[in-house]
């Protein structure tokens, strides 16, 4: 072996020890890091599955509907068209902050012996396995992607609440999350809470690109 071989491999070794002092144990994981572009190409798909008289507005139409039956005690099921937006972000605060708040809890009840200690309750989470653990887990996930779903939905309300691929979008995302990705985590179906993910994540870069070109006029 030449000596510059020798010399390249020293150095990758030396950059691999280095990784692993820095607490990388798999630095084939590293390679993680390319798979955010995948939410990227998933943009131009998100608009197809969301456009106008698709299918996915017509479910988001449906839970609009729904939301609006509900939050009027049945008296009515109408929903304006610039009043979706609430709708939709009605039911993901439901879901997200009430459902599956109550979800994590009962996940950290039953995953330890003595059940869940009200002062320290998140101190327990590291007792927690499997589904106690996938509970909490998917809470988490949507407690952090609601922040972005809430920024795009409060934009689109200001700036093209009547915009009905923009409404669909959201839509799309928070029939993602809901309906697809909670249950596909708690079910430990992996591909489908995947495939779930991107799409609602790219849904909501979606919404932000399309408002990013919108022109604002000064007078």
């Amino acid at each position: 072996m030449s000596s510059g071989e020798d010399k390249i491999r020293e150095q990758k070794d030396t950059f691999l020890q280095k990784l692993q002092e820095d607490g990388v144990v798999n630095p084939q994981g590293l390679a993680m890091v390319g798979f955010g572009a995948i939410f990227l190409a998933a943009v131009p798909l998100t608009s197809w599955i969301a456009q106008p008289s698709s299918l996915v507005e017509k479910a988001v139409n449906a839970v609009c509907s729904s939301v609006a039956f509900l939050g009027s005690a049945g008296s009515n099921s109408t929903v304006s068209p610039t009043g979706r937006i609430a709708a939709l972000s009605t039911l993901y605060i439901a879901v997200t902050y009430a459902f599956s708040g109550a979800a994590s809890a009962a996940g950290t009840d039953s995953g330890n012996e003595k059940g869940r200690d009200n002062n320290y309750p998140r101190a327990q989470v590291a007792n927690l396995r499997g589904l106690p653990l996938r509970l909490h887990s998917a809470h988490y996930n949507l407690l952090e992607m609601f922040g972005g779903f809430g920024l795009a939905a409060a934009l689109a309300q200001a700036m093209a609440p009547g915009d009905a691929t923009v409404v669909n979008l959201l839509g799309l995302h928070v029939l993602s999350k809901v309906f697809v990705y909670y249950p596909a985590y708690i079910m430990n179906a992996g591909v489908t809470r995947s495939v779930a993910h991107v799409l609602a994540t790219a849904s909501v870069i979606n919404v932000a690109l399309r408002l990013s070109r919108r022109g604002t006029a000064v007078l």
